[in-house]
């Protein structure tokens, strides 16, 4: 792989998993973050609108299927943290996702992986599900953490294919987080009223929307590193986020993390080992 495009992708699992801590870790209000996350969002579009313009026609396809994809992941994730520790919904929803893109890039961008980085990205998945798997954890946040890797597996394929058809990742992105912004705004006012909606948000407005712009940043990373280099091996280094959660989660939030645990974080790093540099 590309030097630039493992330096992306590294740093895009250490910023995912940053703002997923600081969501977890925050005051529990999921529709107010939800809220504010869209504003930052909406920032960062504007700001790359204004300067970039808008996406080609062809990426449009890709991006409005992107949106829909992405709104069942932010329900699905808010409705996970209610349920589950960081820990397990976080690292069980990324490790479902590898190797479902790497057959989706196959299939539909003829990226087949060479046989050792196949047996990486396999290494991967098997590292982040023996970190997030844990036998204690309620039933219907395991289901929620599987439908957020699904949505992972899927809107990475899909953005990928349209950030190269479009040709420029920023702006695929920002307009991603534009418009989907929209339908987030709308449904946090439609939950708690406007007048109530804007009152929670001005507890702690700041937190919410640097989240928003942390996220696009991130995401905005790997899209670019998928446009020169392959889908999979991309997506599979930057679940190695569960590297970086797992130690978030022990050292900062307290969670208890066993051997297991510790022993998926090594297996994911000799993954990413064999993907980058094998």
């Amino acid at each position: 792989m590309p030097p630039l495009a493992i330096a992306a992708a590294f740093s895009s699992a250490l910023i995912h998993a940053s703002w997923n801590a600081a969501l977890k870790g925050g005051r529990g209000d999921r529709v107010a973050d939800a809220f504010l996350i869209a504003i930052g969002g909406i920032i960062m579009w504007g700001v790359v609108a204004l300067v970039w313009g808008a996406p080609k026609a062809e990426a449009w396809p890709y991006l409005i299927a992107s949106v829909l994809i992405h709104l069942i992941y932010w329900v699905a994730l808010f409705r996970g943290y209610d349920m589950g520790d960081l820990s397990h919904i976080y690292t069980l929803s990324r490790g479902s996702a590898p190797l479902l893109v790497a057959v989706g890039a196959a299939i539909t961008a003829h990226e087949a992986p060479a046989p050792l980085k196949m047996v990486g990205i396999a290494l991967v998945s098997l590292g982040v599900l023996a970190v997030g798997v844990s036998p204690n954890a309620p039933l219907k946040a395991t289901l929620w953490a599987l439908l957020i890797g699904l949505c992972i597996s899927a809107y990475s394929l899909v953005d990928a294919l349209g950030a190269r058809v479009g040709g420029d990742a920023l702006v695929y992105v920002a307009w991603t987080s534009g418009v989907m912004g929209v339908p987030m705004i709308a449904f946090a006012f439609w939950k708690r009223g406007v007048r109530q909606m804007l009152r929670d948000a001005a507890v702690a407005p700041w937190r919410g929307i640097a989240i928003g712009i942390i996220s696009f940043l991130g995401y905005g990373l790997v899209l670019w590193a998928q446009t020169f280099a392959p889908i999979a091996q991309v997506t599979a280094l930057r679940e190695t986020s569960v590297v970086f959660g797992a130690l978030i989660a022990f050292f900062i939030l307290r969670e208890r993390l066993g051997l297991r645990r510790w022993a998926g974080a090594i297996i994911v790093a000799a993954g990413a080992g064999l993907i980058a540099f094998g």
